[in-house]
């Protein structure tokens, strides 16, 4: 995000600290809350629509950042740092709940160390990816938050049919009942 402040948008630059206090402010209250929402595969699968939302809210206000004036931007980038962070603590919940519960009981170590290792594939090309998309401009985000929807929807695809479960009728609320 700091490169995205200083090359494209007129927030001030002194803002990238700032949002990183936000992000693990709000990961740090929020983080274990949110893990009763995805504590089932059934759950956990709920949670790919709303990580798909959050994570298109994310990438629309990074591109908008980039559009409006200081002011707007600074709200824009706030606005993406929590959909972001949101987005962060959803993929986080669900993807250790699937990769745990979905692995064969025989592979399971097998299972977690692929799941690891895509996690080090994303820290390895996630910088240079987002460097392109810093320097492709505010058009690369919406294209972004694309692929992410197009992800999350595939991924929803291939757990309901692991899962064996039907299609949702209507999205369930993200609130559990009685608490």
């Amino acid at each position: 995000m700091p490169l995205w402040i200083l090359h494209a948008t007129g927030a001030p630059l002194g803002l990238a600290p700032l949002l990183m206090v936000i992000n693990n402010v709000v990961v740090v209250a929020c983080q274990v809350p949110l893990s009763r929402f995805g504590a089932t595969p059934p759950a956990a699968r709920r949670l790919l629509r709303p990580l798909a939302a959050v994570f298109l809210v994310g990438c629309l206000a990074l591109s908008a950042s980039a559009l409006v004036g200081p002011a707007l931007a600074v709200v824009a980038l706030v606005v993406a740092t929590l959909g972001l962070t949101a987005a962060e603590m959803l993929h986080a919940v669900l993807s250790w709940e699937l990769s745990v519960a979905l692995s064969p009981p025989a592979a399971q170590g097998a299972y977690l160390g692929v799941h690891g290792l895509a996690t080090s594939v994303q820290r390895s090309a996630g910088p240079l990816a987002l460097t392109g998309v810093v320097a492709a401009g505010p058009l690369a985000w919406p294209l972004v938050g694309a692929v992410l929807i197009a992800t999350c929807w595939a991924q929803n695809l291939l757990v309901r049919r692991r899962l064996g479960a039907e299609p949702d009728a209507a999205a369930p609320p993200l609130v559990a009942a009685g608490g």
